[in-house]
């Protein structure tokens, strides 16, 4: 337990036993004062003093058996107000009322010579300040009553007896005696009414600045959260605007990678039935239609990429027999040689691996044809380090100074989408180097 919870614990344990001796030494007063009354009123009667005791009150006393019993009563039923006000905390002001109202009689009953029961009252209904408005009312006329509750200020408008008027029925010693113990009892209740307000509004204090302190750290996460919320709404647009410029890339590079390589292989095509077509007419009219099959393919692979940016092969076959029906199709239809060496099994691939794996070949042949005007591409998928490693070499006229296109620059961006990296030369002939690292499907 924290120091702070300790000090709390304790203050609430000092209220809590203020409260119980306030309202065991009121009991004890009110019932002393009471019979105090009684056997001193019924001793009068004896002695044969009541003519003389009469003549200086001026005021025929209750019948002195009913004082004790009234008192014993009030008290008995003020406390169990006190408690079930406390257990329930319903109808507060209605209870407030009626224990004032006891509190007043009994006190009117013993002739106003103990006044420090407003003082328990007072202190019952401090706890409830917080809970109802009108308990301040109340508190503000409980001081009231305090203040005018004074024999010498009431005995003219009231049929009251002094307390002194009892006790000269008594020797000196006793009158003495009984003096001190009124005078102690009402220093004590005073005592503990001081202690207990003392820490109960320490304690209220303690509790406003820790509801404080909760307001404001509530204030200081509602601001943060206000922050955060709009942080992510800017994020949430960043990204919106992200993925539309990737999904865009996206798109481009599919039909770049489409229509290139399917407008390349017919040109080729093409351009070799131009020189066939006069000494074998029969051979070239077998090209064209290679050439219009793969022309037809790639028109289907185009609205595949637009619907789904997924190559079509990828979607009817395994990644391997997709990439050997490319292949198949280039060299019918352009009559290049294309080795292929796969040792790698393609078929525990993502589909984001199978579609860079299969767009990194088909760039690299439609490169080698287009720009490398080369009759010979080695194509190989291994493992190497770790990581999937595609080699692309042809025996074009290569390039000295590379300046990256389209395909070369997508290629690249979607290796970097998968923490892969692309290499190429150009010295002798084309050689283009694609590698990834493999996830766990």
């Amino acid at each position: 337990m924290a120091i702070n919870d300790k000090n709390l614990y304790l203050e609430r344990t000092l209220i809590k036993t203020a409260m119980i001796l306030m309202k065991n030494l009121n009991f004890v007063v009110m019932i002393f004062i009471s019979v105090f009354m009684c056997i001193s009123t019924y001793g009068i009667i004896y002695e044969g003093s009541a003519k003389e005791f009469l003549m200086q009150t001026s005021y025929i006393p209750l019948t002195p058996w009913k004082i004790p019993v009234a008192i014993c009563s009030g008290m008995l039923l003020l406390i169990v107000l006190i408690n079930i006000k406390k257990k329930k905390e319903k109808n507060i002001l209605m209870c407030a009322i009626i224990e004032l109202l006891l509190a007043i009689g009994m006190i009117y009953i013993t002739n106003f010579t103990y006044k420090g029961l407003i003082l328990l009252i007072f202190a019952d209904y401090m706890r409830y300040v917080v809970k109802t408005k009108f308990i301040y009312f109340i508190l503000v006329v409980s001081f009231i009553i305090y203040l005018f509750s004074d024999y010498d200020l009431l005995s003219r408008q009231l049929k009251l007896i002094s307390f002194s008027s009892y006790i000269s029925y008594y020797n000196n010693f006793t009158r003495e005696m009984l003096l001190g113990i009124k005078n102690i009892c009402n220093g004590i209740n005073s005592l503990l009414f001081i202690v207990y307000m003392i820490f109960l509004m320490h304690s209220q204090s303690v509790k406003n600045r820790q509801m404080q302190k909760l307001n404001n750290e509530l204030n200081s996460v509602n601001e943060q959260l206000k922050a955060a919320n709009i942080q992510l709404e800017e994020n949430a647009r960043t990204i919106a605007n992200m993925t539309k410029t990737e999904e865009r890339n996206r798109l481009a590079r599919e039909i770049h990678d489409t229509l290139g390589h399917v407008l390349t292989g017919v040109i080729t095509g093409i351009d070799a039935c131009i020189e066939l077509i006069n000494i074998a007419p029969d051979a070239t009219k077998k090209q064209l239609e290679v050439i219009a099959n793969v022309a037809r393919q790639g028109m289907t692979d185009v609205r595949r990429s637009v619907k789904a940016l997924r190559p079509d092969a990828l979607e009817n076959m395994t990644a391997e027999k997709a990439i050997n029906k490319m292949i198949d199709e280039i060299t019918l239809s352009t009559g290049i040689k294309i080795n292929y060496n796969n040792s790698v099994d393609l078929t525990n691939l993502n589909d984001d691996e199978e579609n860079i794996i299969y767009r990194i070949i088909q760039e690299s042949i439609t490169n080698a044809i287009r720009h490398g005007k080369a009759n010979k591409i080695d194509i190989s998928i291994e493992i190497l380090n770790g990581l999937i490693t595609i080699s692309v070499s042809d025996n074009g006229i290569g390039c000295d100074n590379i300046t990256a296109g389209f395909g070369l620059l997508h290629m690249k961006e979607r290796l970097e989408m998968l923490n892969g990296n692309l290499s190429y030369d150009g010295n002798d002939g084309f050689k283009l180097v694609a590698k990834l690292p493999k996830r766990l499907s």
